[in-house]
C-alpha cells in the first residue's frame, strides 16, 4: 500500500508536468501568431536583465497617454534586500490572483445567462473557463456583456457576411481581442510564469538579483494597469456600437477596436511583449546557471 501511494504521487507529478508543457507550447504558438499581427517587438533576454530606469525607459513598452506613470518607489532598489523585493513580488502576485478569483466567483454567483451561438463555434469560447476569460475582459459588466450578446447574435453564419446582421470577420476578431486582453495577464503572466514553482525558483536562485525581481514587479504592475485601461476602452466602444441602429455605424465603432494601428491593438501588443519579457527574465537566469555549471 505504501508503494502504491508513492507510485500514485509519481503519476500525478508526471501528469502535472505534461499539462504545463502543453500549456507552454500552446502559449508559445499563440504568442507568435498574435505578435505577428502587431508591431510589438519582444525584449531580448539580455535587455530584460536591465533594471530601474533602463528597463522601463523603452517608450515602445510603456503605456502612452493612458494616464499611467511608474512611481519612483517602484524603481528603487538601493534600499531593498533580495528577500524584501521577493516578499513584495510574492505578496502582489497572491493579491492579484485572489482578486481575479474573487471577481470570477462573484460573477458566477449572479447566475447570469448569456447565449453566444456564433462564439460557441470557436475554441476560445469553448467551456465556462474560456467564457470567463472573455467576460473578465469586459470587467464582468453585465450590461456590456448583454450589449455584446445582442450584437454578436446578429451574425448569421449561414449566409455571406454582407447579408448578415454583423460581419463575421468583425465578430471573430473581436472575440480574439476580448480573450487575449485577460488571457495574457491572468493565465500567462500570473498563473503560468509566476506560478508557485517559478516563484520558488526566483526566491532560491542566487543568480537572480534584487534588480531582476524589481524589474518583474514593474512589468507586472504595468500589465495590470494596461489591462484595466483596455477594459474601460472596450466597454466604451462596445456600448457605443450597441447603441447604433444602423449596421454600418455599428461596424465603424467596432472596427476601432480591431484597428491594427489603434490604441487597443497597440496596447495589447505591449501586453504580449511584457508577458514574454517576464518569461525571459525568469528563464535567462536558469540558463545562465546551467551554462556556468558546465
Amino acid at each position: 500500500m505504501k508503494h502504491f501511494g508513492v507510485i500514485l504521487l509519481f503519476i500525478l507529478f508526471v501528469v502535472f508536468i505534461v499539462f504545463y508543457w502543453k500549456q507552454d507550447s500552446k502559449y508559445g504558438a499563440d504568442l507568435q501568431e498574435n505578435l505577428a499581427l502587431s508591431d510589438a517587438q519582444v525584449v531580448l533576454p539580455e535587455e530584460a536583465e536591465l533594471a530601474g530606469d533602463e528597463l522601463v525607459g523603452d517608450t515602445n513598452l510603456m503605456p502612452q497617454g493612458d494616464g499611467y506613470e511608474i512611481a519612483e518607489e517602484d524603481l528603487s532598489v538601493s534600499l531593498q534586500t533580495k528577500q524584501e523585493a521577493y516578499d513584495k513580488l510574492d505578496l502582489r502576485v497572491k493579491e492579484l490572483k485572489s482578486k481575479f478569483l474573487e471577481a470570477s466567483f462573484e460573477f458566477i454567483q449572479g447566475k447570469h445567462q448569456f447565449s453566444f451561438p456564433y462564439f460557441e463555434r470557436f475554441a476560445k469560447f469553448d467551456g465556462e473557463d474560456k467564457k470567463d476569460i472573455v467576460y473578465a475582459s469586459l470587467g464582468y459588466d453585465v450590461n456590456v456583456i448583454k450589449t455584446l450578446e445582442t450584437m454578436i447574435n446578429k451574425v448569421d453564419p449561414n449566409v455571406p457576411s454582407y447579408l448578415s446582421g454583423l460581419d463575421k470577420g468583425i465578430a471573430s476578431n473581436l472575440l480574439d481581442i476580448l480573450y487575449n486582453v485577460t488571457y495574457y495577464v491572468r493565465e500567462v503572466a500570473l498563473n503560468n510564469h509566476l506560478n508557485f514553482f517559478n516563484l520558488d525558483k526566483i526566491k532560491n536562485n542566487d543568480a537572480i538579483t534584487v534588480e531582476n525581481i524589481v524589474a518583474i514587479n514593474v512589468y507586472l504592475e504595468t500589465l495590470i494597469k494596461l489591462r484595466e485601461n483596455l477594459i474601460l476602452k472596450l466597454k466604451q466602444h462596445i456600448s457605443l456600437a450597441g447603441s447604433k441602429s444602423d449596421r454600418g455605424a455599428m461596424e465603424v465603432e467596432l472596427r476601432k477596436i480591431l484597428d491594427l494601428k489603434g490604441d487597443i491593438r497597440l496596447t495589447l501588443g505591449k501586453i504580449m511583449v511584457m508577458t514574454k519579457s517576464i518569461e525571459d527574465l525568469i528563464n535567462v537566469q536558469f540558463s545562465n546557471v546551467q551554462s556556468e555549471s558546465k
